[in-house]
């Protein structure tokens, strides 16, 4: 048993509570109706901006599996993290693209702004 189970256990004990039984359960264990599903993230794309230490402007991408979402489909239907990568591959490609087409505009407009001169950016 984990210390914080543990503890738990005995600030009830402490609150008077007698006879404590602790019993494992699991997500498939739990029923939800219709409503109280939770939704589950299955894939991530994140773009973030944020400067470093040194004053420059940071942009950055993360794309990543859901953990609670990969680990349902895997245990629900058999559907493998490998196989929800492969399905979203091509969709984390176009993504990197766009987060690489921002970096770029952003350049430009810092350019713009330090020289005074005016750039149209276009996506290839």
């Amino acid at each position: 048993m984990d210390k914080f189970l543990e503890s738990i256990i005995q600030a009830a004990k402490d609150a008077g509570a007698k006879d404590i039984e602790v019993e494992k359960i699991s997500g498939k264990d739990l029923t939800f109706g219709p409503e109280e599903k939770p939704k589950l993230n299955i894939i991530r794309l994140l773009s973030t901006a944020h400067y470093d230490e040194d004053g420059n402007l940071i942009i950055e991408m993360d794309a990543g599996l859901g953990i609670s979402g990969s680990d349902f489909l895997s245990e629900a239907y058999g559907i493998s993290e490998k196989q929800v990568k492969d399905i979203y591959e091509s969709a984390i490609n176009e993504f990197e693209k766009c987060t690489g087409t921002l970096i770029k505009l952003i350049e430009n407009k810092i350019e713009e702004r330090d020289k005074g001169e005016s750039k149209d950016v276009s996506e290839d």
